[in-house]
């Protein structure tokens, strides 16, 4: 059997600071994926194709797709570049007319019907993809009608109950070696060392922030032991020269005995590693963050979204402004550069809410912020929040193709769209162009490299402004 993944076109928008920042991260949903399909198929020929990672044109994916003729093919679905989606799976369709076609990720679970409906799919994959997608590989080599738990067929639109959750430490580790990992970065200023590459080590998470969509991984927190991450490490580093990992979990420090046990393997080992997370600001501590920098943590990225208690509140964050002022404190007392995620435009916020929080923002004071207007994603509290006060802007139609958070889509009393992205600027140009984030930058530089870096990152910054 010929098997095709695929991760579609998609790119951010002119009006995100990130897009000349270099961001790229290769597919890992779609490798795990691969990786278990070869565990369950050894026979099976795999091929990925990371579309926006090897910034492919439609000419060449579709001269790949007539030389491999693949007999089953997956397609990731974002929401948010759901015509993109589309189109790949029209275009296979067109291609290979007798290739089993299914769409899987969040899109795919939220909205299934949407899928089936307006792309050229036979079927789409609900919650975790390895063991769907390697059972109906099965079924379909044996020339057996699908019948998998979470596949919703197009013929008849129904799904079987799901399977549950997946035990991390059971995954095979992610077929990287079927993409080019030299493709593939954080942007510029999120890493410290090349080369570098991600690692999710986490699914889950059980706290309830209105924003977050939990469709695909659920709300019970699952992780991988210590011992299976340092494998994964170790594996990195010797296979591919590995010397920076940034853990794309979302909440990595939530078990701490965990981390702490991580960070004694680390050292232990004497690996020359250096790497970075993403977390809460509650779910940290002065004797954690100390192991984690010594194990080789440089850098934490804290989802602090609500600048003040009553935003905090808005998005059921679970904790307040004086918390993230203390754990960003903590954070720099380790030695360990700060990152924090806001959101503006949340309902109930004002444009003079927002002008306060900014003042909160600057208080706070990581080492690089990252705004965000509040995005509603279908199966969230949010979006039924904002759907129900006639505060959504946007269409559901245009919600599936608004790929990045660089735009308001969500009504702020007393201000429009062009006040909105004007504040939206402004607050960059005010929190970066101050005294004092201008000196830590500049006092935090140890080597050439971080010189280097910080310049990218300037460069990048003025290329946006």
């Amino acid at each position: 059997m010929k098997v095709l993944l695929v991760n579609p076109p998609h790119a951010l928008s002119a009006h995100n600071p990130l897009a000349s920042s270099g961001l790229s991260l290769p597919p890992l949903g779609l490798l795990y994926i691969a990786a278990f399909l070869k565990k369950e198929m050894p026979e099976a020929e795999i091929k990925v194709i990371d579309w926006p990672g090897r910034g492919l044109s439609a000419a060449t994916f579709e001269a790949e797709l007539s030389a491999f003729k693949p007999d089953l093919a997956g397609i990731t679905v974002y929401t948010g570049a759901f015509t993109s989606a589309m189109t790949v799976s029209r275009t296979i369709k067109k291609i290979c007319p007798a290739c089993f076609t299914v769409a899987g990720g969040h899109h795919a679970t939220a909205r299934p019907l949407q899928c089936l409906e307006k792309g050229g799919f036979d079927a789409a994959a609900s919650g975790e993809g390895e063991r769907v997608f390697a059972e109906l590989a099965l079924q379909l080599e044996k020339g057996l009608a699908p019948c998998v738990p979470g596949l919703i067929l197009k013929t008849n639109g129904q799904a079987i109950e799901k399977y549950p959750p997946l035990d991390l430490d059971s995954l095979p580790l992610p077929a990287r070696e079927l993409v080019d990992l030299k493709l593939y970065r954080p942007a510029v200023f999120g890493y410290k060392r090349l080369p570098v590459t991600s690692m999710v080590t986490s699914r889950g998470c059980p706290f309830s922030c209105k924003f977050c969509s939990k469709s695909v991984f659920g709300s019970t927190y699952r992780a991988q032991s210590p011992a299976k991450t340092l494998e994964e490490i170790i594996h990195l580093m010797k296979n591919y020269g590995i010397r920076e990992i940034s853990f794309q979990d979302d909440t990595f420090t939530f078990d701490r005995k965990r981390v702490m046990d991580l960070c004694g393997l680390i050292k232990s080992r004497g690996l020359d590693l250096t790497w970075s997370c993403m977390t809460r600001v509650d779910l940290v501590d002065a004797e954690l963050l100390g192991k984690m920098k010594e194990s080789g943590c440089v850098s934490i990225a804290f989802g602090i979204d609500g600048a003040s208690d009553g935003a905090c509140g808005l998005m059921n964050k679970g904790f307040g402004a004086d918390k993230a002022r203390a754990a960003v404190a903590a954070a720099r007392k380790a030695g360990i550069e700060t990152r924090g995620y806001y959101v503006f435009g949340y309902p109930g916020e004002t444009l003079e809410s927002m002008e306060a929080a900014l003042k909160n923002i600057m208080d706070i004071g990581t080492d690089h912020v990252f705004f965000a207007f509040a995005h509603p994603f279908f199966d969230t509290g949010l979006y039924e929040e904002a759907r129900a006060k006639g505060l959504l802007k946007a269409t559901d139609e245009e919600l599936c193709d608004s790929y990045d958070n660089t735009q308001p889509l969500i009504t702020v009393p007393g201000a429009g769209p062009e006040q909105l992205i004007r504040f939206y600027k402004k607050a960059y140009l005010r929190y970066y162009l101050r005294p004092r984030p201008l000196f830590n930058r500049i006092t935090s530089l140890r080597s050439a490299g971080d010189l280097a870096g910080q310049f990218k990152a300037f460069r990048s910054f003025l290329k946006w402004c």
